[in-house]
C-alpha cells in the first residue's frame, strides 16, 4: 500500500520483549488446574514422518529429540530405569546416592537432585530425553521422559547429574561463568587465540554422558556405535566444512567446520579429563571408513526430524495463542475481581519466557486462575518480524530452560539465526510449558505501601496492575520483563513549532502553537480547552494544563505510537498549498488562510474540493486494482466514485496489497543509523525501487574498524578523508555517520547485509533528518528538513531506539517513587537484574539495563552502568558490548531464579 503511515521499529536485530510462568516439565513445578491449559499436555502424538532404520533414527534423536522414541509410555518402566543408572553410575564427584535421590556437595552441606519420571508434553513427535528444573536454591529434579529408551535415559541421567553438579559447584566458589552452550554444531564464536572455547556446565555434562559410551568403545554393540556417533555430531564434534565460507571481519573471525570440531575437542579434553579417552574413541571411530556411511545417515535423519519440526512448530504455537485468549475470556466472566496472583510477569517475549521456564515452583491457589500468570497483549517482537537473520548465531542465543533451542530450528546453523527459528523456540517452548497470558497490556504497576489499610487491598496482595481493559489485578510477587521499552518517536525541534498545529490522531485533542511560540490546547472540536487532557494525549502532544493554562512540557511528537503524522494538514508538493481535512481550511505555502474557490480547478481537486463534494485527500490509490486506502484508518473506498467498501468484502490478494509492508515501486525513507535502521534497509533493497537511509550527523573520529572485502571500509574512509577535497570530505563525514553499533559482521554480510557494497552504494544516504513529516495530495508523505527542503516518499520508517519511559515501557509502569537495587550474582559483583527491597519485585533482561529504569537506583546508577557495560565487553564479537542482547541476558534470568525465595 502506497502511503502507508511511517512504522516504528525497534532494533529488532538483537534483542526483544518478555514473557511468562505455569508448570511441567519445561516450567515451575506447580501445576495449574485450569483445562485450558490442560488441552495442551499430551493426549496422542502425531506419528514422525521421518523413516530411518530404527539404529540410524535412534542415534539422530539422541538426547534432544529421542524423548517420545517408544510408542507406549510406562512411569514405571522409566523409573526401573532410572534406578538402575542411579546405581550404575556415574555419579558426579563427590556426589552419594541416599534412597533416590543425589546429593552433592554445595560448600555448606549437600544439594538434593531427584529424578522422576514424567510425561512429555504436547503433540510434537520429538523431546528431550531429560530435563532439568531448579526447585530453589537448595533441590534440583531432573524429569526425564516416560518415552525414552534405556540406554538414552542412562545417558541423559549421568548429563543432567553433571549439569547440576558443575552449576552447584560454581556456585559454592562464588562464579556463574557467563557461557553458552559450546558444544551444538555450526559456527563457533567463543574460541580464545589459543583455539580453546569455555564449556557450560551442560557442555560438560554431554561430554561426560559421551565418555561413558565411548569407554565402551571398541567392543561395544553397533547400537552402541551408532549412538556414540550421532553424540558426537550434536556436539558438533564432527562438524562438516559449510557449504559456504563463514563471513569473517577483522576482530570477529568466528571457527566452522573441521576448525571449529577440532577447538571443541580440545576443550573438551582438557576441561573434563576423566572422560578424554572415552571421548578420543569415539573420534577414532568416526574417522573409519566403515563409519561413513553410516555418519552420512545419521546427518540426514537430524535434518529429517529438525525440519519437521520447524513445520509442526507453527502449529503447537497457535494452539497455545488460542488457549490464551481462551483463558482470558474465562476469567473475565468468572471473575469480576480476580484472587490475588502469587506471581505475575508483565510481558510477553523470550525474556519472560526463560524466566517463566526457569523460575523455582510456585503454590497453586486453590482455584482454575494460574498460580504464575503472564500479562502481554502480544508474543515479543521477534515472534512477528517475517524471516531475517539475527545479529548473532544460534549459539549466542541459547534459552535456559527450552525444550529446543533456536539452532534445533535453523536450516544453516553456520548463518546467522533466523528470527523465524528464534521466534519458534520461544514459541514452542512457551506452548509446552503450557505458559498462561493474559491478553491485555499493563498500564500501570503500584507497589503496596507498608501501613496501606487492609480495606484497599487484599492481604496477602504486594503490587496492584491495571490493565489496558480496564482490570485489576493483584500479585503477592512481580517480575517485570517488558524489554527496552516502545519504540522511540521523532520530536519536533524546539524552534520550529511556530504556527503549527499537532493533533492527536486517536482523541483528537490539538496543541496550537501561534507565531511567537505560545500554544493553545484545543478539543477534539476545535474549542478551547482547560480541563485535564487524557493521560496519553497530553504525552503525546507535549502539553498540559495546569490551573486552567496550558504549560508546555516538552517539544509535541511528530507522530503517534502507531506511526500517524501528528499534523493533519495534507500538502501538496507540487504547489506547497495544504489543507487540513478534518476542518477543510485551506492554506497557502506560508500558512495563511486562503478561500477555496480561489485557487486552481486542478489544485482545488488535489486538496480534495471536488465538484461532487469533499474528499479525503490523503486517500491512496492501489493502481493494480479499483480501490484506495485510507493510511491513517485502514477505510477502503472506490477510487472512481469514493464510494465506500467493505473490507470484509475484499479478496484476501486485493487487502494483501493494499497492506503490503514493501512494494517494488516504493520511495522508502529508513531513518536511524543503528542496527535496526541497517536491517531496515537490508530488507527493503530488494523489493524496493528507491531506499533512502538518514542518521544522525556524528563528529569525525579519529578511529573506523577496518571493513571486510566487499563492504564499507571506514578506516580507509577515515585515511583518505585528510588529504580529501572538501566537498569528498563532507561526503565520508556523511558515510561515516553510519558506522555506529550496526556495524558489524552480520551487517556486512556480503551482498546481504545494509553495508555490502551491492546494498550500500545504490542506498541514498542523508545526515538532513526530517522536522517536519505530512500527508501529501499524492498519497505519499511529505517531509521537510532544517533548510526547509521538501522530499517525499511513499513510506517512511523510523528505527531511531526504544525508551522504557514511553507509556507501557518499565520505567513508566514502575513509576518515579519505585527503588530499584541490583540483584547480584553468585560473587556478589555480577549484576544479574534490579529489584525492590523485597526482592518480590524483579525488573528482568533488557528492561533492567534501560537509563530510564536504572535511573531508578539513584546514586548506585553509575556504578551499575560501568559494571553492565563491563559485562557487555566480555561477550563474544557478535555480541560484544550490547548489553540489551539475548547473550547477555538469558543466562542471568536463570541465575537468579536458581536463588530466588519469595
Amino acid at each position: 500500500m502506497h502511503g502507508e503511515f511511517p512504522r516504528l521499529r525497534r532494533t529488532v536485530a538483537l534483542w526483544c520483549g518478555a514473557g511468562a510462568v505455569l508448570a511441567g516439565p519445561f516450567g515451575p513445578g506447580a501445576q495449574s488446574a485450569h483445562a485450558l491449559t490442560d488441552e495442551l499436555r499430551e493426549a496422542t502424538t502425531a506419528a514422525a514422518v521421518c523413516v530411518a532404520p530404527e539404529p540410524i533414527a535412534h542415534a539422530a534423536a539422541g538426547l534432544d529429540f529421542g524423548g517420545k522414541e517408544l510408542s507406549t509410555a510406562s512411569a514405571a518402566r522409566t523409573a526401573t530405569v532410572i534406578k538402575a543408572a542411579l546405581i550404575a553410575g556415574p555419579l558426579p564427584a563427590g556426589a552419594r546416592l541416599v534412597g533416590d535421590q543425589v546429593l552433592v556437595p554445595d560448600g555448606q552441606g549437600s544439594f538434593t537432585i531427584s529424578v522422576v519420571p514424567t510425561r512429555m508434553p504436547g503433540t510434537l513427535p520429538y523431546a528431550p530425553v531429560a530435563t532439568v528444573h531448579f526447585l530453589g536454591p537448595h533441590a534440583a529434579v531432573v524429569r526425564v521422559s516416560d518415552r525414552a529408551s534405556a540406554d538414552l535415559i542412562r545417558q541423559a541421567v549421568a548429563a543432567r547429574l553433571t549439569e547440576v553438579a558443575v552449576i552447584v559447584a560454581d556456585r559454592a566458589d562464588n562464579r556463574r561463568p557467563d557461557v553458552t552452550s559450546g558444544l551444538t554444531e555450526g559456527v563457533l564464536t567463543t574460541a580464545d587465540t589459543a583455539g580453546r572455547i569455555p564449556l557450560s556446565p551442560r557442555d560438560i555434562g554431554r561430554v561426560a554422558a559421551l565418555g561413558v559410551l565411548g569407554d565402551q568403545l571398541p567392543a561395544a554393540s553397533a547400537r552402541v556405535k551408532n549412538t556414540a556417533l550421532g553424540s558426537a555430531i550434536a556436539m558438533g564434534l564432527l562438524d562438516e566444512e559449510p557449504a559456504r565460507p563463514v563471513h569473517r571481519m577483522e576482530g570477529n573471525a568466528p571457527l566452522a567446520g573441521t576448525a571449529a570440531a577440532t577447538a571443541r575437542a580440545a576443550s573438551a579434553r582438557a576441561r573434563v579429563p576423566g572422560s578424554a579417552a572415552g571421548l578420543d574413541k569415539v573420534l577414532d571411530l568416526a574417522r573409519k571408513a566403515g563409519s561413513q556411511a553410516v555418519l552420512k545417515d545419521i546427518r540426514a535423519e537430524r535434518d529429517c526430524e529438525r525440519r519437521e519440526l520447524r513445520d509442526r512448530a507453527d502449529g503447537v504455537i497457535a494452539q497455545r495463542e488460542t488457549a490464551d485468549a481462551e483463558l482470558t475470556k474465562s476469567l473475565n466472566t468468572r471473575y469480576p475481581r480476580l484472587p490475588v496472583i502469587p506471581h505475575v510477569i508483565v510481558g510477553g517475549g523470550w525474556a519472560a519466557t526463560v524466566d517463566y521456564l526457569t523460575l523455582p515452583p510456585v503454590t497453586s491457589t486453590g482455584t482454575d486462575v494460574p498460580p504464575v500468570l503472564t500479562v502481554s497483549a502480544g508474543y515479543g517482537v521477534v515472534n512477528n518480524l517475517g524471516d531475517f537473520r539475527l545479529t548473532q548465531p544460534a549459539m549466542d542465543n541459547e534459552l535456559p530452560g527450552a525444550p529446543f533451542q533456536p539452532g534445533d530450528f535453523a536450516e544453516d546453523r553456520n548463518d546467522f539465526v533466523m528470527s523465524t527459528a528464534f521466534g519458534r523456540a520461544v514459541g514452542v517452548a512457551r506452548a509446552l510449558a503450557g505458559m498462561p497470558t493474559y491478553q491485555a497490556n499493563v498500564t500501570g504497576i503500584e507497589a503496596r505501601a507498608d501501613k496501606e489499610a487492609v480495606a484497599d487491598w487484599p492481604a496477602d496482595a504486594r503490587y496492584r496492575l491495571t490493565t489496558s481493559d480496564s482490570r485489576t489485578l493483584y500479585a503477592a510477587s512481580l517480575d517485570v520483563a517488558t524489554g527496552l521499552g516502545p519504540p522511540k518517536i521523532p520530536q519536533a525541534a524546539g524552534d520550529q513549532l511556530a504556527g503549527r498545529t499537532f493533533v492527536d490522531p486517536a482523541t483528537g485533542y490539538q496543541a496550537v502553537f501561534d507565531p511567537r511560540g505560545d500554544v493553545r490546547i484545543l478539543d477534539p472540536r476545535g474549542e478551547a480547552f482547560t480541563g485535564q487532557l487524557p493521560a496519553n494525549a497530553g504525552w503525546l502532544l507535549g502539553v498540559q494544563n495546569v490551573d486552567g493554562l496550558p504549560k508546555r512540557l516538552y517539544e509535541p511528537f511528530l507522530l503517534d505510537p502507531q506511526g500517524r503524522p501528528t499534523e493533519r494538514r495534507v500538502i501538496d508538493p507540487e504547489s506547497r498549498y495544504s489543507v487540513d481535512p478534518e476542518t477543510r481550511t485551506a492554506y497557502a505555502p506560508d500558512g495563511v488562510v486562503v478561500d477555496p474557490a480561489s485557487l486552481d480547478p486542478e489544485l482545488r481537486a488535489r486538496l480534495g474540493f471536488r465538484p461532487g463534494g469533499y474528499r479525503d485527500p490523503r486517500f491512496v490509490a492501489d493502481p493494480d486494482s479499483a480501490y484506495s486506502v485510507h493510511p491513517m484508518t485502514g477505510a477502503v473506498v472506490l477510487t472512481a466514485s469514493a464510494e465506500p467498501v467493505d473490507r470484509t468484502s475484499l479478496p484476501p490478494e486485493t487487502l494483501a496489497r493494499l497492506d503490503a509492508s514493501y512494494r517494488p515501486d516504493d520511495d522508502l525513507l529508513v531513518v536511524g543509523g543503528g542496527a535496526g535502521g541497517a536491517s531496515e534497509v537490508e530488507q527493503a533493497h530488494y523489493v524496493t525501487r528507491q531506499v533512502t537511509w538518514g542518521a544522525r550527523p556524528a563528529k569525525l573520529g579519529a578511529d573506523y574498524p577496518r571493513g571486510p572485502e566487499g563492504a564499507l571500509d571506514p578506516k580507509g574512509l577515515r585515511a583518505e578523508w585528510d588529504s580529501a577535497s572538501p566537498a569528498r570530505k563532507a561526503e565520508i563525514q556523511r558515510d561515516l555517520s553510519f558506522v555506529s553499533g550496526g556495524f558489524n559482521r552480520r551487517n556486512t554480510l556480503p551482498g546481504i547485509g545494509a553495508f555490502s557494497l551491492p546494498v550500500w552504494e545504490p542506498t541514498l544516504r542523508t545526515t538532513d533528518l526530517p522536522v517536519t513529516v505530512r500527508y501529501t495530495t499524492t498519497g505519499r508523505f511529505g517531509t521537510t528538513d532544517l533548510q526547509g527542503r521538501l522530499s517525499t516518499f511513499s513510506r517512511i520508517v523510523y528505527t531511531i531506539g526504544q525508551d522504557a519511559d514511553y507509556p507501557g515501557g518499565a520505567a513508566a509502569l514502575l513509576g518515579a517513587g519505585t527503588r530499584l537495587v541490583a540483584v547480584l550474582g553468585p560473587d556478589g559483583k555480577e549484576v544479574n537484574g534490579l529489584g525492590d527491597a523485597r526482592r518480590t519485585l524483579r525488573v528482568l533482561g533488557a528492561a533492567g539495563v534501560t537509563g530510564a529504569v536504572l535511573r531508578l537506583t539513584g546514586a548506585d546508577q553509575p556504578a551499575l552502568v560501568d559494571k553492565i557495560k563491563k559485562q557487555a565487553d566480555a561477550l563474544p564479537p557478535d555480541a560484544r558490548a550490547i548489553h540489551p542482547s539475548i547473550r547477555y541476558h538469558a543466562g542471568r534470568i536463570a541465575e537468579m531464579n536458581r536463588t530466588f525465595q519469595r
